[in-house]
């Protein structure tokens, strides 16, 4: 039997492929949309418990606020200084002597914050160098009168002479009329010279009659000169009296001292005291009716429709941060003023606010805030102003639920800044948030 190799044989043709029969392709079907059912299913599950923990999570998180019944307050602040609605500036005074224009030491001097009455001695300046020239002027004076009596005996005295000399010419009229009537025993040379002389004193006597009038008038005026200067040394002498009683400084109201300031050598800022010179209409104090204070300040004069005349007003002072005072809007001013160059394009409106209970502390050029009230809302339902937001136009608040935050439409009334009155859409107790 020959031998034969293995490999070498042919292989069996292959068997073509048969389709699995279609009861067992079904079932498998079947299943594998199961198992996509049931993996989708807790898929879904887990995704919407993951949701439920974020909105859980988020509303854990969120800072919330309750809303409660409560009084709303909106006010607007007005900062400036005191000032005294009635008060009398007191300046040193301007005299008018030649010593006018010279500084004035003070004497005596109220001090800062005396209440004094009308008519009280407040201020004094040293009189003694217009004493000094008041003697020289009073001596001026006394010469000027003398001068008037000289004329007056020198007047009368010239006037007799004169009235003398009329005499006299009318005497030798006289005689030269009557030498004149026995002429006609005379020759006709000595004739001649009688009527030349009776000519010649009828002239004088004439003239002297036109001087008479003229002479009386020239005495009158250089009389009325002599007076004059008189009276111009007896006004001066007045006027130094004047200026003496200048020189005393008298209250012209009841009221409180409030000393001005001046420069020292060296720049510093002091305030007025005695032994300091000052200058004539140099201011040197204030007398002020303490109960008339107020705070000067201004408002943007957008916000001018909200202010009214008689709005009531809290007041505070710097310096005395524990001081509250009551206080009413007293005055809006009616143009409106700049704020200064950097801010030229905007526009204040001035505005005063009275102090109704003012004390002594209470003085004026104090720093001082008034919180007016606008507008007040009681037993309304507030919520903070940052729960409140805008959209389309709308205010709207979140307001917790048990599925998460709901938006809701309200109607806000007057805020304070810090917190916002709900009018409608909002009940107490209701949780809102915040942030």
């Amino acid at each position: 039997m020959p031998a034969t190799n293995p490999l070498l044989e042919p292989l069996p043709a292959p068997k073509p492929p048969q389709a699995p029969p279609r009861s067992s392709v079904l079932p498998k079907l079947l299943g594998l949309a199961a198992v996509v059912v049931v993996v989708a299913a807790v898929a879904y599950y887990l995704a919407s418990g993951r949701q439920q923990q974020a909105q859980k999570s988020v509303v854990a998180q969120a800072r919330t606020a309750t809303a409660k019944l409560g009084t709303i307050e909106s006010r607007l602040r007005v900062t400036g200084a005191t000032a005294a609605r009635s008060f009398a500036n007191i300046t040193a005074p301007r005299l008018r002597g030649p010593e006018g224009n010279q500084a004035m030491v003070l004497l005596k001097l109220a001090s800062s914050g005396q209440m004094v009455k009308k008519g009280d001695v407040i201020a004094e300046f040293d009189p003694q160098s217009m004493k000094d020239h008041q003697d020289d002027t009073i001596a001026g004076l006394r010469d000027k009168e003398n001068d008037v009596k000289k004329k007056i005996v020198q007047n009368e005295l010239d006037m007799e002479n004169l009235q003398q000399t009329l005499r006299v010419a009318k005497a030798n009229l006289d005689k030269a009329n009557l030498d004149f009537k026995a002429a006609d025993i005379r020759t006709e040379i000595d004739r001649e010279l009688l009527k030349l002389a009776v000519d010649e004193a009828d002239a004088t006597y004439k003239e002297l009659l036109t001087d008479l009038p003229r002479e009386k008038e020239s005495q009158s005026a250089d009389l009325r000169i002599t007076e004059i200067a008189k009276v111009m040394e007896d006004k001066h002498v007045e006027r130094h009296e004047d200026d003496l009683k200048r020189l005393v400084l008298h209250s012209p109201m009841d009221g409180m001292v409030v000393l001005q300031t001046t420069f020292r050598s060296g720049g510093d800022q002091v305030m007025l005291s005695v032994g300091d010179r000052v200058g004539p209409g140099q201011p040197i104090m204030k007398v002020i009716d303490s109960a008339s204070m107020q705070v000067e300040g201004q408002i943007n004069q957008a916000e001018t429709s909200t202010f009214r005349i008689g709005m009531p007003a809290n007041i505070g002072l710097d310096a005395f941060p524990g001081a509250r005072f009551d206080g009413k809007v007293y005055a809006m001013g009616a143009l409106a003023v700049s704020p200064g160059r950097q801010q030229y394009y905007i526009r204040n409106i001035p505005v005063r606010v009275q102090i109704v209970n003012p004390d002594k502390r209470v003085i004026p050029d104090l720093s001082a805030s008034a919180d007016v009230l606008l507008g007040r809302q009681e037993n309304v339902v507030t919520v903070p102003a940052a729960a409140v937001r805008q959209a389309d136009g709308k205010d709207q608040v979140e307001v917790k639920t048990q599925n998460g935050f709901e938006k809701r439409t309200v109607k806000v009334g007057l805020s304070n800044g810090a917190q916002v009155a709900i009018l409608e859409g909002l009940r107490e107790g209701e949780t809102v948030r915040v942030d």
